[in-house]
């Protein structure tokens, strides 16, 4: 470990104080003036070797920090990614209108819930340490139920629920398009509940991503309103369901992780969706789609064509809880809008959805504020983990330093 002196000393713990800075300053060790960063190699030579050698290590164990946590976060998104886009291609052959394998999307995402809800409980029965502990209070666990579990389930399950019934009116590039609109609500919904500070460089990420996504909207040739108003109900729905989804992780106990927050939401969206299907699609005609599916399929085929989209959202939802216990909602939202470009080459691939200028224009724009957003947020990732990092070892310094005269002694 560098050793470093009294002087050096000052200015490595002044770091402390300005760790919420825009840039990490440095403190005048003899005046305690506040010091910009050093904009010049003569700036930086005014300090001895030992604090620069120090601040360099320091700064080259933040960026190797910071690469191992973007690399972590690309393997979930890139899982997530995989089992999205299987998913969504599925559902669209399922659902449509031109194949009508079975056109009862919010039945078949009520059976996924269940899948869902089996997977989470064999993982949580076989890994012990992932179930959570009894609440100290347990009428504060009935109001975070009530307050949190329930919102967030009826959410969630109007979310996919919607979003698959308006497959059956549009096609997947114009859902996938639509669906990138819930940035902006999820952006709202972190701005009410406090889990983003707003400020004019998220605002315009808003207004950026908003301009690509009219863009896009506009040059739909096959516009349907009933399948626009389902598509942009379900993005709110969807800002409001992982808005929730995040303070349930970071703030609850018994959600803290992936597969114990399926475990409680599934249950729930369950109840919600299985009562919307037989309201809106009717029991007697599902049960006439089953009958017709097996008919084609055979009874145990005609079934796991059914669950089989439930084992994907099942790996699909644990990758993306698993990225928003390590990132923000805004920054998990952000990655999926990306993934709604792959979603959109890959339906251009195998459905042949048309792609005008317009929406190629619109893509762009997109692109472009995805990049500028990724920017800062790695940019301020690395100022935090440097600042971690300089305060950690300029109290190890002190230490040392405090403990060097009794040990010559």
């Amino acid at each position: 470990m560098i050793q470093t002196g009294p002087a050096e000393m000052n200015i490595l713990d002044s770091l402390r104080d300005q760790s919420t800075d825009e840039e990490i300053g440095f403190i005048n060790n003899l005046k305690g003036e506040k010091w910009s960063k050093p904009k010049s190699r003569d700036d930086f030579d005014t300090l001895s070797e030992e604090a620069r050698a120090f601040i360099r290590n320091s700064y080259r164990l933040a960026d190797l920090n910071v690469i191992r946590r973007l690399l972590i976060n690309a393997v979930f998104v890139g899982l997530w990614y995989m089992f999205s886009l299987t998913i969504s291609i599925y559902n669209k052959w399922m659902f449509s209108d031109i194949s009508v394998v079975f056109p009862f999307p919010l039945f078949a995402t009520s059976l996924h819930m269940v899948v869902q809800f089996t997977l989470s409980t064999l993982v949580l029965y076989s890994f012990p340490s992932l179930r959570s502990r009894p609440p100290p209070a347990p009428g504060l666990a009935r109001f975070s139920y009530l307050a949190f579990l329930l919102p967030c389930g009826i959410a969630g399950s109007l979310d996919i629920g919607l979003g698959n019934m308006s497959l059956r009116f549009i096609s997947l590039t114009f859902l996938t398009i639509c669906k990138s609109f819930s940035l902006a609500f999820v952006l709202l919904f972190a701005f009410i509940f406090r889990l983003e500070t707003p400020s004019i460089r998220l605002t315009f990420v808003i207004a950026a991503i908003t301009v690509g996504v009219v863009m896009m909207v506009a040059a739909e040739t096959s516009f349907n309103a009933i399948g626009f108003a389902l598509v942009i109900s379900s993005a709110f729905f969807s800002g409001l369901r992982w808005t929730l989804t995040q303070f349930l992780i970071l703030h609850q106990p018994a959600t803290s992780n992936p597969f114990s927050t399926l475990f409680f939401l599934s249950p729930i969206m369950f109840v919600s969706l299985i009562t919307i299907s037989l309201a809106i699609e009717g029991p007697a005609q599902i049960l006439h789609g089953f009958k017709s599916l097996s008919e084609l399929h055979g009874p145990v085929g005609g079934m796991l064509l059914l669950i089989f989209p439930g084992i994907l959202a099942f790996g699909m939802v644990s990758s993306q809880f698993a990225l928003l216990k390590r990132a923000s909602v805004v920054t998990l939202n952000v990655c999926g809008i990306f993934k709604e470009l792959v979603t959109i080459m890959g339906a251009n691939i195998v459905f042949h959805d048309e792609l005008t200028f317009i929406n190629a224009t619109g893509v762009v724009i997109t692109i472009g504020s995805i990049a500028y957003y990724n920017y800062v947020n790695v940019s301020k990732m690395r100022k935090e983990i440097r600042t971690q990092i300089l305060q950690r070892e300029s109290a190890l310094n002190a230490m040392n330093y405090v403990d060097a005269p009794s040990k010559v002694q």
